[in-house]
């Protein structure tokens, strides 16, 4: 394992604040370009999801009107070979307009594809003591 570049945690983060944008979520499309082919989600509540099970729900419920309110902070990044890195930060989720927060620890596995492209492949969200959020 080695130090990440700043400029790649720089785009890393952008690329998972990205994800979390509603306007990408409600894309298949979009969201098809940024998960990569082997991509499992592991939720808070123990759950397993792949590919096509996130790219079948998540603009579903956008459309449903379902339009969570996402925070994250604290963003640490290591490589964990020349093309692989690992993202984690603090993650705080509202579900609904004024509802209350959720909060996780979230850790990220990207790889960068033969186009040199970066693709989430693995995502885990744990949930943690409520934190100060930061602005």
């Amino acid at each position: 394992m080695s130090k990440i570049k700043a400029q790649t945690l720089a785009q890393l983060i952008e690329l998972e604040r990205t994800l979390m944008s509603e306007e990408v979520r409600s894309n298949a499309s979009r969201l098809n370009e940024l998960l990569d082919e082997r991509f499992i989600e592991v939720s808070a509540d123990g759950r397993r999801f792949d590919k096509d099970n996130v790219l079948a729900r998540l603009p579903k419920e956008q459309a449903k009107g379902r339009k969570p309110t996402f925070h994250n902070q604290d963003f640490e990044g290591r490589m964990l070979c020349a093309d692989v890195a690992q993202l984690s930060y603090r993650g705080a989720l509202r579900r609904i307009k004024g509802g209350q927060w959720h909060y996780s620890v979230r850790m990220s596995i990207w790889c960068m594809n033969s186009n040199q492209d970066w693709r989430l492949v693995y995502h885990q969200g744990t949930p943690c003591e409520a934190f100060q959020l930061s602005r």
